[in-house]
């Protein structure tokens, strides 16, 4: 266990330092995904116009949880797992002893630790200009938002990496990626909280992985009414699920690889 550790910390030590080379661009994504605010402004002048019973600093608090949500579930391993297939950069990775997914997953951990202290100024920023609106969830609904998020990236990160592997037999995956995302964004919560959907559509959104990626965490921190147990057990499914396709694809990939010559 010991050696795992060890082994895991100077992984993640090693892309750390990778990606503070690569701050200035995680800063520019960073506010590229300010997107979450633009939505707010939207649902908190219906509220002072009366047209939703949510309060606006109801939805001012639910939507900088949603932008802090998706900062910290974002993944990208589908776009690069896609590209080292097809460029052949993948071979490199099959040389050495420890599988790319490990790789992938360093990778992305550890840029959290460049995207959190970044994310500070607009912390600041929202606080000024919303005093009050941030307030102490309780520790019970703060730890159970920090398993949530913990489960949405690992769920999404897996999803995604099933996407990359399909560029083992497809020319090009992204375009599949981006039909995930999409689906994210109308079915997770990002528009709008989930509660103001149809009961029907709740109903059927209650068995996808998409509720529990942006909605569950953030209704959990911003103090919204909603239950944790059960959701989280349906999101750690889907989480072990992902993960046992991704591992099975990746078999089965790796024997069309190399049957291609790679």
């Amino acid at each position: 266990m010991r050696w795992l550790l060890k082994k895991a910390a100077v992984l993640l030590s090693t892309y750390h330092a990778y990606m503070l080379e690569y701050r200035g661009e995680i800063l520019f994504w960073l506010l590229s995904g300010i997107t979450p605010f633009f939505f707010m402004a939207v649902w908190m002048e219906a509220a002072g116009q009366g047209y939703t019973e949510i309060s606006t600093d109801q939805y001012a608090r639910y939507f900088f949880f949603v932008f802090l949500t998706r900062q910290l579930s974002l993944v990208w391993v589908s776009w690069n797992l896609s590209e080292s297939i097809r460029t052949g950069t993948l071979s490199f990775r099959l040389l050495q002893p420890l599988d790319p997914l490990w790789h992938h997953l360093a990778d992305h951990v550890a840029e959290r630790g460049v995207r959190v202290p970044l994310m500070v100024p607009i912390f600041i920023v929202f606080t000024l200009l919303y005093p009050g609106t941030l307030t102490w969830p309780g520790w019970e609904r703060a730890l159970l938002g920090l398993v949530a998020v913990a489960l949405a990236f690992l769920t999404n990160f897996f999803a995604s990496y099933i996407l990359g592997l399909l560029a083992l037999w497809f020319e090009d995956a992204v375009e599949l990626s981006e039909v995930w995302n999409v689906l994210i964004t109308f079915f997770s919560g990002m528009l709008a909280p989930l509660s103001l959907y149809p009961e029907t559509v709740q109903k059927v959104l209650a068995w996808t992985p998409f509720p529990y990626l942006v909605y569950l965490p953030s209704a959990l921190w911003s103090g919204m009414p909603v239950a944790a147990g059960w959701p989280l057990v349906i999101l750690l499914g889907w989480t072990l699920l992902f993960y046992l396709v991704s591992r099975g694809l990746w078999r089965l990939g790796l024997k069309h690889y190399s049957a291609m010559g790679a």
